[in-house]
């Protein structure tokens, strides 16, 4: 499949837009802020461990302490090697953490391994969201590109998502031979690759861990001990097997970075980097700006004319599909199956995109026929196996409700480019102007028996002011002992439509 990787920095930020066949897959941004820390590897004081709950929270430099579950908890002197019971497929990073975790249910209780002011090495897992801090864990894992490093571990794995059975016994010889203590685990982008790239892979891992493992012994808490590459580098590390066909940025010394660092990671990647020149951006030029406007919308458009609604909040993600201008021409059971069957596939595409996560709930149109419900089913299933994120799809009932879970590991580009609404507080909704017109003329009321010969004037937004003059003119209600003489209403659209000014002369 063909991928392009555009990297551009405008407004203090660097953007990136991951495009495969023609359609913009990923979109990340970073602004250089304390977010975006997941795979950091800090030196963290224990500031409170909660016996109730088996956790402990960690300063680590953060406005917010980090929360430290008993099951990611490793001291110094424990180990992380596992024996799984039966065929257990430990082929998977996030197998291998959850059988570490499962593991460590066995060990004593937090509050007997861990006291308030113990210095700790951890790896941020996911970054601070909301009123959350970030979580953080004792298992260190070290992407390199063709391998994970678990230092901790013996573990010697080879990703699920390599399948061919050949390439998969090739590749366990090669990793169980490295001569390097530790796990390791071969990434996708392993597949097809020689015995000395894993080799040199290897030795680099090991060499950032012992570093590592001096600047810990050397540093005060809190403080940041390793950080991850930024995010030009960490996305040319985590190319796809055949890496980028083209890989796009508009900064000269982003070129030179990406060339070098390829030279040793992919050569023959490192011949496809591009620099963009010309007045146009670099994202006006391929048209995706236009791509960043529609992701920001809740409103998805389909080709048919049906639509999705896709409305994050702090607890899910809601997704409502909608037949919208699309008729059909057949059965209605049939026009349903089509709209929501290509609503899969949006859907896998657009959690992607806009890096959703946590529950996702799929509100499908309902349909009668359980093979229907299945395809549309085995559909997302499909859509969702091009997303390096972990996702588990739960079955699609006969009400249309459809739940989903995909590993979230740091905030969706849509809150590092939005913040809640001023005017209506998050909610998405302002009252109405009639609403508001009301509120203000019943103020009027309290208070003119204290001004019985004075004036009132009251400042609005225009839709606002528009309702109280016609609230005035009406001469009913509560207006009907007012005299419309003495109260002066004047339009301000720079107000918000839920704030009004009242002065009493």
């Amino acid at each position: 499949m063909k991928s392009e990787l555009f990297v551009s920095r405008f407004a203090g930020r660097t953007w990136s837009v991951l495009r495969e066949a023609g359609e913009a897959v990923e979109l990340r941004v970073d602004d250089g802020q304390p977010e975006g820390l997941v795979g950091r590897l800090v030196k963290g004081r224990v500031t409170k461990v909660l016996p109730g709950i088996q956790s402990a929270f960690l300063d680590i430099g953060l406005d917010r302490d980090a929360f430290l579950h008993v099951a990611d908890l490793l001291l110094p002197g424990e180990t992380g090697s596992v024996d799984p019971a039966g065929n257990e497929d430990l082929a998977d990073l996030q197998a291998v953490r959850t059988v570490l975790r499962r593991r460590d249910r066995g060990q004593a209780p937090i509050q007997d391994r861990l006291k308030a002011g113990r210095e700790l090495l951890v790896q941020i897992e996911r970054d601070a969201m909301g009123s959350k801090g970030a979580r953080v864990s004792c298992h260190i894992t070290l992407p390199g590109r063709y391998l994970v490093y678990l230092p901790q571990t013996s573990i010697r794995a080879v990703s699920r998502r390599i399948r061919d059975p050949g390439e998969r016994e090739r590749l366990g010889a090669i990793v169980k031979a490295l001569p390097q203590s530790g796990g390791f685990i071969v990434r996708t982008a392993g597949a097809g690759a020689g015995e000395e790239a894993f080799q040199a892979d290897a030795e680099w891992l090991a060499g950032t861990w012992k570093e590592v493992l001096e600047q810990t012994d050397r540093t005060a808490a809190p403080a940041t001990i390793h950080q991850e590459l930024d995010m030009l580098l960490t996305l040319l590390r985590s190319a796809p097997r055949d890496g980028f066909e083209t890989i796009w940025v508009d900064r000269e010394t982003d070129y030179h970075r990406a060339v070098n660092y390829l030279r040793n990671l992919d050569p023959a990647m490192a011949s496809r980097v591009r620099l963009h020149v010309g007045e146009m951006s670099l994202f006006e030029t391929h048209d995706l700006d236009e791509e960043i406007d529609r992701a920001m919308r809740p409103r998805v458009w389909m080709k048919s004319g049906g639509y999705l609604v896709i409305e994050p909040t702090e607890a899910l993600v809601s997704i409502d599909v909608n037949t919208g201008k699309y008729v059909g021409k057949s059965r209605p059971e049939e026009t349903i199956l089509k709209t929501n069957m290509e609503a899969a596939a949006v859907i896998g595409r657009q959690l992607r995109l806009r890096d959703l996560g946590g529950i996702v709930v799929i509100d499908f149109i309902d349909m009668e026929s359980e093979e229907n419900r299945r395809k549309v089913t085995e559909a997302l299933v499909a859509a969702l196996k091009a997303d390096p994120a972990r996702t588990k799809v739960g079955g699609l009932g006969e009400f249309g409700l459809l739940q989903l879970t995909r590993k979230r590991t740091r905030s969706g580009f849509a809150r590092l480019l939005t913040r809640s609404c001023p005017r209506c507080s998050g909610l998405g909704r302002v009252r109405r102007p009639e609403t508001v017109a009301a509120e203000a003329i019943e103020e009027i009321q309290r208070i003119r028996g204290g001004f019985t010969s004075g004036r009132f004037v009251v400042r609005a937004h225009p839709d606002v002011a528009e309702s109280i003059l016609l609230e005035l003119q009406s001469g009913t209600g509560p207006v009907n002992n007012l005299v419309p003489d003495r109260i002066e209403v004047r339009e301000d659209d720079s107000l918000n439509p839920e704030v009004y000014e009242l002065v009493a002369f």
